[in-house]
């Protein structure tokens, strides 16, 4: 049963395949790029919704509550639906570019015809998957006011982020 398989090993046999090591990682990459901007635009969607009901929207929207119908409640979810927005502008943006950075300089790498890439790719997939991964959490423990939770899934990310730049940057020089 594939559940009961490690990780590990259902990651490597991805990358193993007929498929190159560097093409794996693109595609990763595009993927979880893709996912990334999806739970973007949700949780911005979710920040529309939160000035919507605390009347924090342009004076033009007529459509959205009155000041005289806001509730305080409504307007602390919506500093906190900004305080996730601005977060996510201040991590995501820089480590979709340090993602695509470093699988161009994985795939050139492997361009070579040595097995180099694999180790890089698998770590880049890896770490971006992590990243990813706890960027959503991220927006699930902010949103709850899960606040030990939310720097620890927060610290995993940039620490993620690192990760990603550091093994592009060795994988570069690895560059035929």
């Amino acid at each position: 049963m594939i559940l009961s398989q490690p990780i590990y090993h259902i990651i490597t046999n991805t990358i193993m395949s007929d498929i190159s090591a560097s093409t794996q990682a693109i595609r990763a990459t595009a993927i979880l790029s893709l996912l990334l901007w999806t739970k973007v635009l949700a949780v911005n969607t979710g920040l529309g919704g939160a000035k919507n009901n605390a009347g924090g929207r342009a004076p033009e929207d007529t459509y959205q509550k009155s000041s005289n119908d806001v509730t305080d409640e409504a307007k602390v979810a919506q500093d906190r639906a900004q305080r996730m927005v601005n977060n996510d502008l201040e991590n995501i943006p820089y480590t979709m570019a340090l993602a695509w950075g470093s699988v161009y300089c994985i795939s050139a790498a492997d361009r070579g015809g040595t097995q180099v890439g694999k180790s890089y790719a698998l770590a880049h997939i890896v770490m971006y998957s992590v990243f990813v991964a706890c960027r959503i959490a991220h927006s699930v423990v902010y949103s709850r006011g899960w606040s030990t939770a939310r720097s620890l899934v927060w610290a995993v990310g940039v620490l993620c982020s690192f990760g990603i730049a550091i093994n592009g940057a060795i994988a570069s020089f690895k560059i035929p």
